[in-house]
């Protein structure tokens, strides 16, 4: 199952296996099944700001190597602990210590700002750190002039009642496998981990605190934690970012799934559009169908799975496949001169894909091995990669280099260069159980597994593959809650929300629902980018810093992502 965060962190004791499908974030939250949700109906009126701190704030400790790259512990990072009670409809049951993390404003403090990076799973901890890296020049080091910015860990993540479940078996265990064991070890702490409860948990805090209408900033998962404080506490907010929206649905995480692996294909296509474009550097064709062909043929012959990858529209001048009955390498083609030819070149990949299955080229797989389709895919939202990962391929087809990277010497090296770490088996546990609390029972066919079983057989695509998975129910226990329905509630100022076209974590498609759902101002970029404040698109971040100032933002905006040019081969 996909995940969506921004900045992902190690949290749980419990190690598994990170899914084939990478994504980053996702969303709400849920009562016991069958329980009737109130929170929408009347939203929780917030409690007057008191103007004093009850916490008792130290130097935060060096709590990972990227602290201590930044200095810490230093005066003007602090830390608190904050028991919170499990159960907030009952005050004085049992609690956990959840940390939060204080960066002070530069200047005379005017307004405070929580953010959650998403996941969800990711270390909260870790957000943030450009406001005080002296060497990078940031907008949040903007906002940070008037601003304390916030951070609430939460619950179950290391600093915040951290699970651990199963120690001792943590290799052998599957991602669901783990979440049913952490149920099992502590189901009142586990069940617990729902959306709801983490924006509960925002809003104990700001209260201890002693803070009046704070900012909310949401990255990808985070955006959940964004519409569900609209719901419940819209008087507590003066301003809402909603960064790389996960959408409101009320079937969550199972729908939500779904359309990622649905989007998936358009974030690759974008990237072998831009391959095609710079057909003069990377010689792997120059319409992204051509390069398309090239991997997939690449792939082929190294034994891997990429023929499953559904492949992009063919354009005019390229060649729509025939017979496959050999394989994509040798099938027949005719000229194609207008037009699209999506039904014709899907059709041929489920051809190409039955073939193959049928002669058992599947069988020849190395287990847990990537074809460089497969990194190509894992890695469509991440511009800065897609040079090195053109020129490997390049390389490998043309011979240019003795011994290019292997797809997952390739995919090392990518992950090691990345400034955002990757999901951790941690994380992804934690992601499980959220996703597994809140989850309402799959929509789609009831066949589902039956036609999954039979995948191979009738030639599926990757992306037939992960919809299927995604209508089969894979939890091992019930949801432990029912997300409240997300209502537009007025606020000091409506939410703004920015959203990429194609990004394969948060499709473009939820930026247009979370703006009918929440009244926000919908602002939509161009690109695969998954969030966008503060990762060096200069015309977001202008818009992200007026709308702090002045909680308006102009209708219809439609931005560009920079994108890159080509680069040098990585080896010159």
């Amino acid at each position: 199952m996909p995940s969506v965060l921004r900045r992902a962190s190690a949290g749980l004791v419990v190690a598994v296996a990170t899914t084939s499908l990478t994504t980053f974030l996702l969303p709400l939250a849920v009562p016991a099944a069958g329980a009737t949700p109130t929170a929408a109906d009347a939203p929780v009126v917030a409690t007057a700001a008191t103007g004093i701190d009850t916490l008792t704030w130290a130097a935060c400790p060096a709590s990972s190597p990227e602290d201590e790259s930044h200095g810490m512990p230093r005066a003007d990072v602090l830390c608190a602990t904050v028991p919170i009670p499990l159960d907030h409809s009952d005050p004085g049951g049992r609690k956990v210590d959840v940390e939060i993390r204080r960066i002070t404003a530069a200047g005379d403090r005017t307004g405070t700002v929580f953010g959650n990076p998403g996941g969800p799973g990711a270390d909260a901890r870790t957000l943030w750190h450009s406001a005080i890296d002296a060497a990078q020049d940031s907008p949040m080091d903007t906002i940070r002039r008037n601003h304390d910015l916030v951070v609430v860990q939460p619950r179950g993540l290391e600093g915040a009642g951290s699970l651990e479940c199963a120690p001792d078996r943590a290799e052998e265990l599957s991602a669901v496998a783990a979440a049913k064991t952490c149920m099992d070890a502590d189901p009142e702490l586990v069940s617990s981990i729902t959306t709801e409860n983490l924006v509960r948990d925002h809003e104990h805090v700001r209260q201890a605190m002693g803070l009046g209408r704070i900012t909310y900033f949401g990255y990808s998962y985070g955006t959940a934690i964004g519409m569900m404080y609209q719901t419940l506490f819209p008087e507590s907010i003066e301003r809402m970012l909603l960064d790389s929206s996960v959408g409101p649905t009320e079937t969550w995480w199972y729908d939500f799934h779904r359309h990622q692996a649905e989007n998936r294909h358009q974030a690759r296509d974008y990237v072998l559009g831009w391959i095609a474009q710079n057909d003069a550097t990377y010689d792997l064709g120059d319409t992204p169908l051509k390069v398309y062909r090239r991997i997939h043929e690449l792939d082929l012959t190294e034994g891997r799975a990429a023929a499953r990858f559904l492949p992009p529209p063919a354009q005019p001048g390229d060649e729509v496949l025939g017979s496959l009955s050999g394989g994509s390498a040798g099938a027949s083609a005719e000229p194609f001169t207008a037009g699209s030819a999506d039904a014709l070149t899907t059709g041929s990949a489920r051809l190409d894909n039955a073939a193959a299955a049928s002669s058992g080229a599947f069988d020849q797989d190395v287990e847990g091995a990537k074809g460089y389709f497969t990194v190509l895919d894992a890695h469509s939202r991440n511009p800065s990669v897609w040079s090195d990962i053109a020129w490997t391929i390049s390389a490998k087809i043309h011979g240019t280099l003795t011994d290019p990277p292997t797809p997952d010497e390739l995919e090392e090296q990518i992950v090691e260069g990345l400034p955002v770490p990757v999901m951790t088996s941690d994380s992804q546990t934690y992601l499980t159980i959220l996703n597994c609390n809140e989850t309402a029972p799959p929509s789609g066919t009831p066949l589902a597994g039956a036609l999954l079983g039979s995948s191979d057989s009738v030639g599926s695509t990757r992306e037939d593959s992960w919809a299927l998975e995604e209508q089969t129910q894979y939890c091992l226990y019930p949801p432990s809650t029912v997300p409240p329905r997300i209502v537009a509630n007025e606020m000091a100022a409506p939410p703004l929300i920015l959203q990429a076209d194609h990004d394969p974590n948060t499709p473009g498609m939820f930026g247009p629902t979370t703006a009918a759902a929440t009244g926000g101002t919908l602002v939509r970029i161009r690109g695969t980018v998954h969030c966008h404040f503060d990762t060096g698109n200069l015309r977001v971040d202008a818009v992200v810093v007026d709308y702090l100032r002045t909680g308006e933002v102009p209708e219809g905006l439609y931005l560009d992502t920079p994108v890159p040019a080509p680069e040098p081969a990585p080896w010159v």
